[in-house]
């Protein structure tokens, strides 16, 4: 109201309306403001009082739409919207557009991509979530990475990244929205801290290979304590299996004396076994509910039949090629990950091993 007022006390001064009217000022940087819009009551052009607005000085109407008109490197750019993607619906935005614009030109910073919507969208952290994930799923399709690490990666975007930085624009995310990001975390366990850092720094890492961003902000140096695996004597391996129901040890003495991962061990056929010259060659394993034809190293490993394991399979029965060599009794398909983990924890409250 008050602003109003002030404006129609301006308008009734010819010398103060010639010094808003006069451009000379204004001309010395570049960009104006200007709106496609006339008055609503009279249809004639809005007048631009560089100092004051865009005003119908009949009527005292002004527009509800602005935009910045800049001749920029020899083009002639109009912008709609602010940095943040905002409509320019006010002529007090628009200016403060235009003298970011201006402060930018000064310093050689100014990207018109930076203030057009639609090239905007595809500089949003959320849009390029959905390319990332969707060509990591083409990789997954293809064998490259396992299902079980686009688990993984969704997990973290859905649950830490998006919430965070879904309609920042990623060339706008430096080391110090990254810091800020990794301090609000929930308190999770080192090795968890590190693995969502580490998937984050990959998304940025494919951001610039692309080009999308000039440089990868810096990311906190997260140090995970080194963890000394427990080991136990061979005797204690053999307390283990008479605890185990009889129909379940065939696989756990493979998991026990083999030498492989139980993922490999689950996936493992009997036509991956060379009986004549004793060795097992590794060339699968299971990610998650997907049986993957590769292993995690992505490298066929022959090894020597353990002689547990050998005596243990010359007492199974048939032995078809393209069977799994060890299956859940109870349900007539392969060992999940979750039935040997009960399975074990019993065994281990068994013999008093916990």
């Amino acid at each position: 109201m008050q602003a109003a007022q002030n404006i129609n006390v301006l308008l009734t001064s010819p010398d103060v309306l010639s010094y808003l009217l006069d451009e000379t000022e204004g001309d010395k940087m570049p960009g104006t403001i200007r709106t496609k819009q006339s008055c609503p009551v009279c249809s004639k052009p809005f007048i631009h009082l560089q100092k004051v607005g865009i005003i119908c000085p009949q009527h005292r109407t002004i527009p509800t739409k602005y935009f910045v008109d800049l001749s920029y490197k020899g083009q002639r750019l109009k912008i709609y919207s602010s940095r943040k993607g905002e409509t320019l619906d006010s002529y007090s935005k628009t200016n403060e557009t235009l003298e970011h614009i201006r402060y930018e030109v000064r310093n050689h910073t100014f990207d018109p991509s930076k203030y057009v919507k639609s090239e905007m969208r595809g500089y949003l952290f959320s849009h390029q979530t959905h390319l990332f994930i969707r060509e990591k799923e083409d990789e997954e399709i293809k064998g490259s990475i396992a299902p079980t690490y686009i688990g993984n990666l969704k997990n973290y975007f859905n649950q830490y990244f998006l919430p965070y930085f879904a309609d920042m624009d990623v060339r706008e995310i430096k080391t110090q929205t990254i810091r800020e990001f990794y301090m609000q975390l929930p308190k999770r366990a080192e090795k968890t801290y590190k693995n969502i850092m580490d998937a984050l720094r990959h998304f940025f890492n494919v951001l610039l290979n692309y080009e999308l961003i000039e440089k990868i902000p810096k990311f906190p140096i997260i140090r995970v304590p080194e963890h000394m695996p427990s080991w136990t004597l061979e005797s204690n391996q053999l307390r283990f299996l008479d605890a185990i129901p009889k129909e379940d040890r065939p696989i756990f003495v493979a998991i026990f004396f083999q030498g492989a991962r139980p993922s490999e061990i689950r996936a493992l056929k009997w036509k991956d076994f060379d009986f004549e010259h004793g060795a097992v060659y590794i060339r699968r394993i299971w990610s998650g509910s997907k049986l993957c034809e590769r292993t995690k190293s992505r490298n066929i490993k022959p090894r020597m039949i353990h002689p547990y394991l050998m005596e243990t399979l010359t007492s199974m029965g048939k032995r078809i090629p393209e069977t799994f060599v060890f299956f859940n009794p109870r349900t007539g398909k392969h060992y999940d990950r979750h039935t040997l983990t009960e399975i074990f924890s019993k065994a281990r409250k068994m013999v008093g091993i916990i």
